[in-house]
């Protein structure tokens, strides 16, 4: 069984990002824990948790993290303080995500975070940060605003995102405010090239369209498309596609056209809530305007995905981070989209 884990284990270099590769890994973790030692499970699991998001399947990093963290914090001495609160990062930008996990549940999930920060020699950068994702989640932007200020004044550490990753953070978190031209001066660095990373500017490109088509910057926003779009290839890109499929829904049909019939099956099989939301929202906004001109091209999954069945499932996503979060929030996120597209439908059209 030793040859057999090990093998599983080179397989997997090579093997593109998807379920098939997550469910190598969870043999391998099985084999872990019947023939190997704690600490093969153990890296078999922080492995499966960093694949997990890379694979479009975040909803699965929770069992094997919760496994992971409680085999650290009865044994601290044996395993990285500084992997286990990285991954930690990742649970608590998703956790969120889950409209069944109750507020004062996800607290207690910051908390202890925050006490491990100091327990363990870190700053509360990641802490203010992963803050900041959450507020706004649920439209508080004045709590966002306020963990945003301490995230900037609390000092850089191991814990904290490179700077190029952070700089677009910065920028993104002016966009979903609606600061577009602070954003823009934001990322600013990025788009000089000054800062850079493996997945920067990549990402960048991909938060700027949007802001750029209501600044009502057309040509600039079509051409970072060009460069956005060529970028991102694979299952953890669903929000991506999805703002994507807004962007050519204003800009260009037969590209929304071809993005939704390469990712809607994504975003069927998405098992986590709040990417399922924004993704299916895209949608929506995609076969409104498709609608609207009478076609002959059937659409891939036409006879599920009908305008009906999307409200009623965005409906039934949005009631329930609603009742969750205990506000309407949602809706008034919906109708702010909604309203987004319009305008900028009806700017192109003049432009």
């Amino acid at each position: 069984m030793k040859n057999r884990f090990y093998g599983l284990r080179r397989e997997l270099w090579s093997m593109p990002d998807g379920k098939r590769k997550l469910t190598v890994m969870e043999e391998a973790i099985r084999i872990a824990d019947q023939h190997m030692t704690e600490s093969d499970a153990y890296d078999a699991r922080m492995d499966y948790s960093s694949a997990a998001l890379e694979c479009g399947c975040p909803e699965r990093i929770f069992i094997s993290f919760s496994w992971c963290l409680a085999k650290f914090e009865q044994r601290p001495g044996e395993y990285s303080s500084y992997m286990i609160m990285w991954h930690y990062k990742w649970v608590l930008n998703q956790i969120w995500r889950l409209p069944q996990v109750e507020l004062e549940q996800i607290e207690r999930i910051f908390e202890d975070f925050r006490q491990k920060c100091v327990q363990y020699g870190y700053s509360l950068r990641a802490y203010y940060q992963q803050k900041v994702n959450f507020m706004l989640s649920q439209g508080h932007m004045e709590e966002a605003a306020a963990m945003y200020k301490k995230w900037r004044e609390t000092p850089r550490d191991q814990l904290s995102d490179c700077r190029a990753c952070e700089q677009n953070l910065f920028g993104e978190y002016y966009f979903q405010i609606n600061h577009l031209k602070r954003g823009m001066q934001t990322i600013k660095p990025i788009l000089e090239g000054k800062l850079s990373c493996r997945s920067i500017p990549q990402n960048t490109y991909s938060n700027m369209i949007v802001p750029l088509l209501k600044l009502g910057e057309y040509d600039q926003a079509v051409e970072i498309a060009k460069k956005a779009y060529r970028s991102i290839e694979g299952p953890s890109y669903l929000a991506e596609y999805g703002v994507f499929m807004e962007f050519f829904t204003v800009t260009d049909m037969a590209k929304a056209v071809k993005l939704y019939e390469r990712t809607i099956r994504l975003g069927l099989e998405s098992k986590m809530p709040w990417d399922r939301f924004q993704y299916l929202l895209s949608v929506r906004l995609f076969l409104q305007q498709w609608s609207a001109t009478k076609r002959r091209k059937k659409l891939a999954e036409s006879e599920r995905v009908t305008m009906a069945w999307l409200d009623e499932e965005i409906g039934t996503l949005a009631e329930a981070f609603n009742r969750r979060n205990g506000n309407d929030y949602m809706h008034r996120f919906i109708e702010q989209k909604e309203q987004n597209i319009s305008r900028l439908i009806k700017n192109s059209s003049k432009s």
